[in-house]
């Protein structure tokens, strides 16, 4: 793609940073219903993206067109990495995974409970492994390179075990594991697939502030030791105004913000979002900041 002079407005990351995706024009249509209405934006390399709005803005519905499950109505959706240009939304669900590495973890936990926890990491790079095999039995007597490759993926596997704190936990099923630790493993299951872009659905959700501060902890690891982007959709503002380069404000399927986490929790279009017109009308602006600035999504939903 031929360098331009200019970046379209929306397209302009704050930071400056080497676009990893470029969201264009993206729209996605159920029926009447508009989910997603003409949004663009784009997400750095090597940064974190967070998409944050009151429930029903589209968020989840935007992820689903990025990851496969939706093919958009109208956009386009361009994810530069390993020297590529990948247009997600020509590509079937499953290669976005397979082709571009894209990960994504889910609102709610989907691991393999009757595995173990090794076990769900390993699983996790089939792909690769039946590659190793050449897609014939030559797995079951570990011949060829598969033996190799089998090595490769238990070190990776055990790998992100440590970095999540579960490695005592490797031979235990999945399904056993406390909340907070299938939440982590998730985020480590997604990680063996050496992804390019990590999507992560509300992956504070239901956690507690010291579970919240671990993840603060994780995602940054993955950030600066591994630099690979990340685009987050959380409600818990904690997390997202602590650790995001960039955050994205939908509301009913439009963007109505886009910025460092500075801007945005001062941007009177985000304040209205979620305290309301008449209400935002009534309090001085200094007021409203400090609102937004404090917002506890445990008081009030929306976000």
């Amino acid at each position: 793609m031929n360098a331009v002079s200019s970046i379209p407005p929306e397209l302009v990351i704050p930071s400056g940073a080497e676009p990893l995706l470029t969201v264009e024009h993206l729209t996605m249509r159920f029926g009447g219903l508009v989910a997603i209405d003409d949004v663009s934006f784009s997400a750095g390399k090597g940064e974190i993206t967070s998409i944050i709005g009151p429930n029903g803005a589209g968020k989840t519905t935007l992820f689903n067109c990025i990851t496969g499950f939706y093919t958009p109505t109208i956009g386009r959706l361009i994810l530069r990495a390993r020297g590529e240009e990948f247009l997600l939304e020509r590509m079937d669900g499953f290669r976005i995974a397979q082709k571009a590495y894209v990960a994504r973890t889910f609102q709610n936990i989907r691991l393999f409970s009757e595995m173990s926890v090794l076990e769900n990491l390993i699983v996790a790079q089939h792909n690769e492994l039946m590659k190793a095999s050449g897609f014939t039995v030559v797995g079951l007597f570990g011949l060829g390179g598969y033996r190799k490759k089998e090595k490769e993926a238990t070190e990776l596997a055990r790998y992100w075990l440590d970095k999540v704190g579960l490695t005592r936990l490797a031979d235990i099923n999945a399904g056993n594991l406390p909340y907070g630790d299938q939440r982590r493993l998730e985020i480590a299951r997604a990680m063996c697939i050496k992804p390019t872009i990590l999507c992560l659905d509300e992956p504070a959700a239901g956690l507690n502030p010291k579970e919240s501060s671990e993840l603060n902890k994780l995602l940054n690891y993955i950030k600066d030791e591994h630099g690979i982007g990340l685009l987050l959709i959380e409600h818990d503002m904690s997390v997202v105004m602590e650790i995001s380069d960039h955050v994205i404000v939908l509301d009913y399927g439009s963007k109505i913000s886009d910025g460092t986490p500075l801007f945005v929790r001062s941007d009177p279009n985000v304040i209205r979002a979620y305290l309301g017109e008449e209400e935002t009308d009534e309090l001085p602006p200094e007021v409203a900041k400090d609102i937004a600035k404090d917002f506890n999504p445990e008081n009030r939903e929306g976000f």
